[in-house]
């Protein structure tokens, strides 16, 4: 029922940007998938979840994950919102708000089982190589050199500006046959400090974020919020910053 519903509200908003957007724009989105859409896979795998409150276990059954990852070479080494693997923190965020400091709740989770479903339907197992807790990046490689090279999103980077639109580079869940689609937004705002970043008028974690003339913007990741850590809003990291934190998980 949820990857249906989802579906639906995916191709509502499908059709409400499809007069909003120039022929050009849309034939800039159509490129990106041929060109990119090998690039953007799943992530499979399960996650065990621990949960303790005031000192006792809470039980808990594994839950699925189905995220999006972005490659970045053909080697298969790629980057997703760590948040999506290990949700420990902004989930003990979350149930800890309102119950006050003597009942606080923490979370440990333990992803396992992790692979890559790529686009012909073969799983790949991979292993998480680089964790960024500030950055919410997760870099994984597979576990065994693929029998072929795969497709790297390797495009030429950009900045955007405010309002600008962008176009976002996601995969569609099982029910409609795993496709790679791709989503038009608007820039919202700029970020320069402490650290340059885009807020975008809606996202996937793990997706990659085109200009409309093809170009690399970044990563949709969750932004870590000290002020209020059980709000981790969508925001995209610029591209060349991950691939300066990709360097160490080489």
């Amino acid at each position: 029922m949820r990857s249906a519903a989802l579906l639906t509200a995916m191709v509502c908003c499908l059709a409400s940007q499809a007069n909003a957007q120039t022929p050009e724009e849309r034939a800039t989105a159509r490129e990106i998938i041929a060109k990119h859409g090998n690039g953007v896979l799943f992530v499979l795998g399960t996650t065990k979840i621990r949960i303790t409150q005031s000192g006792k276990d809470i039980q808990n059954p594994d839950q699925r994950i189905q995220a999006l990852v972005t490659l970045l070479d053909s080697s298969g080494l790629g980057v997703m919102s760590l948040t999506s693997l290990d949700p420990s923190e902004l989930l003990s965020a979350q149930l800890s708000r309102g119950r006050g400091a003597a009942a606080a709740v923490t979370v440990n989770t333990e992803p396992a089982d992790l692979r890559y479903r790529l686009p012909d339907g073969r799983e790949l197992p991979v292993r998480v190589v680089l964790r960024d807790k500030e950055l919410d990046l997760a870099f994984l490689r597979p576990v065994e050199k693929p029998a072929a090279p795969l497709t790297g999103v390797d495009a030429m980077t950009s900045k955007p500006s405010a309002v600008d639109p962008v176009i976002l580079l996601q995969r569609l869940p099982e029910l409609a046959g795993w496709q790679p689609t791709a989503l038009f937004y608007s820039v919202q705002a700029v970020v320069e400090k402490p650290r340059t970043f885009y807020f975008l008028t809606g996202g996937s974690p793990g997706a990659p974020v085109f200009d409309t003339r093809g170009r690399l913007l970044g990563i949709v990741l969750r932004l870590k919020n000290e002020a209020d850590p059980a709000n981790a809003p969508f925001i995209v990291l610029p591209a060349n910053d991950i691939r300066e934190v990709a360097k160490q998980a080489n």
